[in-house]
């Protein structure tokens, strides 16, 4: 195995040395934040490594060591992203200051959310839940039910949005029961999706829908569960106490009926707007998931990422080849 020297001269242990898959998770990961422009802390390097399982000193060391990953990737003020991208550091911090004043703009509608009867998860996704959303941004909520309760949660919520004037930024295009925690399909885009949802309340839920989405652990072994943003109150135990009995009498009462009927009305609006669908493969109008990806970037975010990865990876190969050519000692005739 190869030995190699720090900045200091001293020379590293061998085991420090990254394998060849080793130094391609870390490209991976780096390349794959850079297609939102987003540049990766050390521990976020850390939590969003595809494949393999390191600690922070581990990624710190690889970097340190490794020509391959110094030659494709920068770092800057604690920040690792695509070589060249120096524009992503000062782009993140103005992104997470928009982020954070639009987070408490709308934070109405987030607890209106976890107040609602029946809801027993609510995680911000998107932009938002990266902190990294521009003045635009929507605010993108993943919502969990209690069972056949999907469709009356989804629209109580959209009728007070737009009676509050919410409803243009309120993007609820992803509400399951708990008969429907896993969302698949179970590949990279999906993990990626899952481990970046910042939940804001409803933790054992949430420990429950990770259970259920247990091909995340494939590709992102090093993560690590986020706490609910939402603080506990000391009049939280007695409000959990008066909801659940609310709900015991909705449920014997008008609960079934409005589901039935919130499902009948809803998904006759949606259909009629079916032609407007970009991905139709992206969108489930079922009794226990609402699932409203009508124009889905799946697809052109993979080929993005595998176009800017075989990109990183060709222009390393180009240098150092010509790094060879400019080293090569010159024969006497």
């Amino acid at each position: 195995m190869r030995g190699v020297r720090d900045g200091a001269g001293q020379t590293m242990t061998p085991s420090r040395f990254p394998r060849p898959a080793q130094e391609r998770a870390f490209l991976q990961s780096v390349v794959y934040a850079a297609l939102f422009d987003y540049p990766l802390t050390l521990p976020q390097l850390c939590e969003a490594l595809i494949g393999e399982e390191a600690d922070e000193a581990a990624l710190r060391e690889w970097y340190k060591a490794s020509q391959y990953l110094q030659a494709a990737v920068d770092e800057q003020d604690g920040y690792y992203f695509p070589r060249g991208r120096h524009d992503l550091v000062a782009a993140r911090a103005a992104r997470e200051r928009e982020s954070r004043k639009l987070l408490r703009r709308w934070s109405g509608p987030l607890t209106l959310l976890t107040r609602l009867p029946f809801v027993r998860m609510v995680a911000l996704s998107g932009s938002l839940a990266h902190l990294n959303g521009e003045a635009d941004a929507d605010l993108d909520v993943f919502v969990v039910t209690s069972p056949h309760r999907v469709w009356s949660v989804t629209v109580t919520a959209l009728l007070i949005a737009r009676l509050f004037g919410w409803r243009k930024r309120l993007c609820l295009n992803y509400v399951v029961s708990e008969r429907a925690l896993w969302v698949g399909p179970a590949d990279l885009f999906s993990a990626n999706q899952i481990v970046h949802l910042q939940p804001i309340t409803g933790e054992a839920t949430y420990r429950k829908f990770l259970a259920a989405n247990r091909f995340v652990e494939r590709f992102y072994p090093n993560f690590v569960p986020r706490r609910p943003q939402s603080e506990a109150t000391p009049f939280a135990p007695r409000w959990a106490r008066l909801m659940a009995a609310a709900e015991t009498v909705m449920d014997w009462t008008i609960a079934p009926a409005f589901e039935s009927l919130c499902a009948l009305v809803y998904r006759t609006h949606l259909r009629r707007r079916a032609h407007t669908w970009q991905s139709r493969d992206q969108v489930r109008l079922e009794p226990e998931c609402l699932k409203l990806h009508t124009s889905s970037h799946r697809r052109e975010v993979m080929e993005r990422f595998e176009r800017a990865l075989d990109g990183a990876m060709e222009q390393v190969e180009v240098d150092t080849l010509r790094f060879a050519e400019s080293s090569r000692v010159p024969a006497f005739r």
